[in-house]
């Protein structure tokens, strides 16, 4: 998938409210809806946060726009969303060919 059609991923799941995953560093990094986690059920916005970890940061917008640009550590989430959509994608492709 090309930066478009995964831009258009990262959209759609904004908009149906699907969680997605990333990685950041070795760590990997979840973004869904504020209110299907603990503590933020009567929150609007998102939040992403490190799966077993305290690491959240709360976005408190539902604006795809803010969601998606979005920093951390000198990214925007599509940036790092888009990074480890296609690594993944580069690792299927090199198994496929063995």
């Amino acid at each position: 998938m090309d930066w478009k059609g995964l831009t258009d991923r990262f959209l759609l799941a904004l908009r149906v409210h699907e969680e997605l995953e990333f990685k950041i560093g070795s760590h990997y990094w979840y973004l869904g809806p504020a209110s299907d986690n603990q503590g933020y059920e009567d929150k609007k916005g998102w939040i992403t946060y490190q799966f077993y970890s305290d690491d959240i940061i709360y976005i408190p917008s539902e604006n795809p726009k803010v969601i998606m640009n979005t920093k951390i550590q000198g990214k925007t989430l599509l940036e790092h969303f888009i990074e480890f959509e296609e690594k993944a994608n580069n690792k299927n492709e090199s198994n496929k060919s063995k």
